[in-house]
């Protein structure tokens, strides 16, 4: 049977397990971003191979370089996430079996913290990639 100390250590626990829930939420609508980015590029190489389009000068090198900050952004992002749900059962654990996991409970952050930030800088590159491939200069002399 549970008692009522057992009771508070849980319910601690739940109450912090979630703020990385919710950055859970977040990084999965991060995912779906940049999912959704890769599969354009991917669209777009396929319809310059198929001849459906004619590709603008170095594009095709500019798109693989895009994608590749996709895979990487994309997987750190995954990290993340598992780094979080890692860090929430960690956290159970530790209440359940009674140990002192502050330190594994903030390294599991820490570490999701710059896998996140690796995600979004990697994110951010392929957004200046993208723009400077751009034929905006082109359409002024038009």
């Amino acid at each position: 049977m549970l008692g009522i100390d057992d009771v508070a250590e849980i319910e601690r626990a739940i109450q912090l397990a979630i703020a990385p829930a919710f950055l859970l939420t977040g990084i999965f609508s991060a995912l779906n971003v940049l999912t959704g980015r890769l599969g354009r590029l991917i669209d777009r190489e396929r319809a310059i191979r198929n001849g459906l389009s004619q590709p603008l000068a170095g594009e095709r090198l500019r798109l693989a370089q895009r994608a590749r900050c996709m895979h990487l952004a994309i997987g750190c992002c995954v990290t993340a996430a598992i780094l979080l749900c890692s860090l929430i059962v960690v956290s159970f654990g530790g209440v359940i079996l009674g140990l002192r996991v502050a330190v594994v409970l903030a390294v599991l952050l820490i570490a999701a913290m710059l896998a996140l930030i690796a995600a979004m800088a990697l994110f951010l590159g392929e957004v200046r990639l993208a723009s400077q491939h751009l034929p905006l200069q082109d359409d002024r002399d038009a």
